[in-house]
């Protein structure tokens, strides 16, 4: 019996650890340095159908049926944080370049000017230390920024901040939320407005040595209609996520997305699927 009692008390520890949660967040910590080198390729292939005069000139032009066409794109980037002030706002740097770019069609590299891959862009900022989507821009390489660059810088920064909404609650292994991404944008022209319905389910599977791992499946909708042209594109997907629990952010991510295409006009139609697959690293010093 005290055998018993004894074993019981060593697997005390454990059992209280794997009862025991992590609260997830994303957050940017002063002083430090993000490198983060992203990927994104694209595998398409489509049909068109329709006017015979139009597809006749496609032909003519190269193009024939179906089309296949591959997409990769390369960018590295660099996040450098400064330390924050009395008003909790800290310095931060940003230098992002695209790497590479290579765009093809049914075996036929598509010209890429070399302005796509020389120019790199450099940002001086100050955000909230507790809030980085409240992100000012002082300078664009060099350059003060406009209104039309904060707003963009603004949008962008607030989609990063929000990439992963982590419940408030922690989290054990097992457990799973999902963060929902509707989108219902006005447009000019349209007789109904641009409708996305997003959502990604993340699963955590394991926390071992400071590190969290989560499964991600993402689903995704989009309807719209412009000018007399319908659009609608869905599907679904799968990945991974690993994520830093001392540094309050994701150190990689990385997924498969399987969408089907159907564009409907009065004198094309397009049907289609895609693959998309993305990756993205982060070293954090």
């Amino acid at each position: 019996m005290k055998k018993i009692y004894l074993l019981a008390l060593l697997c005390l520890p454990f059992a209280l650890k794997a009862q025991d949660g992590v609260v997830f967040k994303i957050k940017y910590q002063p002083n430090h340095t993000y490198n983060m080198n992203m990927g994104l390729g694209m595998n398409m292939n489509v049909t068109v159908t329709g006017d015979p005069a139009i597809l006749q000139k496609l032909k003519d032009e190269g193009i024939n049926q179906p089309v296949m066409a591959l997409l990769g794109l390369g960018v590295n980037g660099t996040m450098k944080t400064g330390t924050p002030g009395a008003d909790n706002m800290m310095p931060i740097t940003m230098d992002f370049k695209i790497d590479s770019l290579n765009v093809s069609a049914n075996g036929k590299q598509a010209p890429i000017p070399p302005s796509a891959t020389d120019k790199a862009i450099h940002i001086n900022g100050h955000a909230n230390a507790d809030n980085i989507s409240m992100f000012v821009i002082d300078s664009v390489n060099g350059k003060k920024a406009g209104d039309s660059s904060q707003n963009s810088m603004k949008q962008m920064m607030s989609m990063v901040q929000r990439q992963v909404q982590f419940p408030a609650t922690a989290m054990k292994p097992g457990d799973t939320f999902t963060q929902n991404m509707p989108i219902n944008v006005p447009m000019k022209g349209s007789k109904s407005n641009i409708k996305v319905d997003a959502s990604i389910t993340y699963k955590l599977n394991n926390i071992a040595d400071g590190k969290a791992y989560f499964d991600v499946m993402p689903k995704f909708s989009m309807n719209m209609d412009i000018m007399k042209i319908a659009v609608n594109i869905s599907g679904n997907g799968t990945g991974k996520m690993v994520y830093s629990i001392k540094d309050n952010f994701p150190l990689s991510r990385s997924g498969t997305f399987n969408a089907t295409i159907k564009v409907t006009s009065a004198k094309l139609n397009v049907d289609g699927t895609a693959v998309i697959t993305s990756s993205t690293m982060t070293v954090i010093n």
